[in-house]
């Protein structure tokens, strides 16, 4: 019975879960000693998020009348960058909520609120310029993707 234990586990010993420990508080050390990493974590250079923040900081969905204070604007950010950046099935709200060290719950509500802060900004930051050659191809090239992946009327 050992033996056949042994053959299905492939191990003498189970071995607790390794835990993993919250890497939120280490981002700011990355954006001014390893920018890569940062960008690694959240798909967006140090200045770049310092900018998005200082867009969004004064929206009112990141303040509330509650007890309960939310997050810091910049905390929220970085939770909603890290998941995003996780496209797909590669990581879950736990896996994100794991990595900040805060509920799953809180994930949601961050990406939420974020999500509601970025789109008024979108046509002040998210522009193309027709004069501009490189910004014409650019327009160009996302105008026939969109006639490829429409359907002809």
């Amino acid at each position: 019975a050992l033996e056949d234990e042994v053959e299905k586990a492939h191990t003498l010993i189970s071995q607790p879960k390794v835990t993993h420990a919250p890497q939120l508080h280490l981002l700011n050390d990355w954006r001014l000693e390893n920018p890569q990493k940062f960008h690694c974590k959240l798909q967006v250079n140090p200045d770049v998020f310092i900018k998005l923040v200082n867009k969004i900081i004064h929206h009112s969905v990141f303040y509330n009348n509650s007890k309960n204070p939310q997050l810091p604007v910049p905390v929220q950010l970085v939770i909603f960058l890290n998941g995003t950046r996780h496209y797909g099935n590669a990581a879950t709200a736990k896996d994100v909520a794991d990595w900040a060290g805060v509920s799953v719950g809180t994930v949601y509500k961050c990406y939420q609120c974020v999500m509601v802060a970025i789109p008024q900004h979108h046509d002040n930051v998210i522009h193309f310029d027709p004069l501009e050659a490189k910004d014409q191809i650019e327009i160009d090239h996302a105008k026939d993707w969109v006639e490829e992946c429409t359907c002809p009327e």
